[in-house]
Formats: structure tokens, sequence, C-alpha cells
């Protein structure tokens, strides 16, 4: 079995990370509106969080280009699984099953890229 590289994992997944965080976050701020309906939630709560999904996005590309990659990774990967947790409670508010399921599957996304950088640090040259 080949071994993963850590570094070059973990880079991939932070850059992946924060794309899909500009698409998600993009595409809740411009349908907010329609969001909010299907979870009870104020349609310029759900553009904040929008917003800020994007804005995040930065910082995790911040992160990568300024921190050590081990303590990018582990800010990202925590602020991933309390995403991950606040998002499938944010499902519990949902008017249908169908939405039910699309809100826990964006949250099962977000855990998907934390075990991904759980993997790289895992898999990362301890520091000596």
């Amino acid at each position: 079995m080949r071994r993963i590289n850590g570094e070059t994992f973990g880079r991939w997944s932070l850059r992946l990370d924060a794309a899909y965080c500009v698409l998600l976050g993009l595409g809740v701020a411009v349908f907010a509106e329609r969001i909010a309906s299907s979870i009870a939630l104020a349609p310029w709560l759900v553009a904040a969080v929008g917003i800020s999904v994007v804005v995040w996005a930065g910082g995790v590309l911040w992160m990568l280009s300024r921190l050590p990659l081990r303590r990018a990774l582990w800010l990202v990967m925590s602020a991933n699984l309390l995403a991950a947790l606040a998002v499938a409670l944010v499902s519990t508010t949902a008017a249908t099953v169908l939405v039910v399921i699309a809100v826990a599957a964006v949250a099962i996304d977000i855990a998907l890229f934390a075990v991904s950088q759980a993997i790289a640090l895992r898999a990362l040259p301890t520091a000596r």
C-alpha cells in the first residue's frame, strides 16, 4: 500500500474545501429567500451565513499560505466539525423530508472535509 503524502494531501484538502465554501456560500446567499422558507430561518440570516462561508473560504486560503500546514489543517478541521454539527442541527428545522435530506447531505460533505484533513494530519511527519 502506498503511503499518503500528508503535505500534498493536506494542501489539496484545504484548497478543495475553500472552493467548496465559495460555491456553497454563493449558492446560499443567492437563494437565501428560498432556503429560508424551507428551514424556518430569516432570509437575512441565511444570506449572512452564505456570505460568511465565502469569507471563510478566503480565510482558509490565507491560513494555507501563512500558517504552518499542521496548524491550518487542525484549525480548518475543527471548524468543519463545528459547522457540520451546526448544519445538521439546522436540518431539524426543515419543513420537508427532502429538505432535511439535502441539509443533512451538506453536513456530511462538511464532515468529510474534516475527515480528509484528519487523514492529512495523520500522514504528516511528526514535528521534532
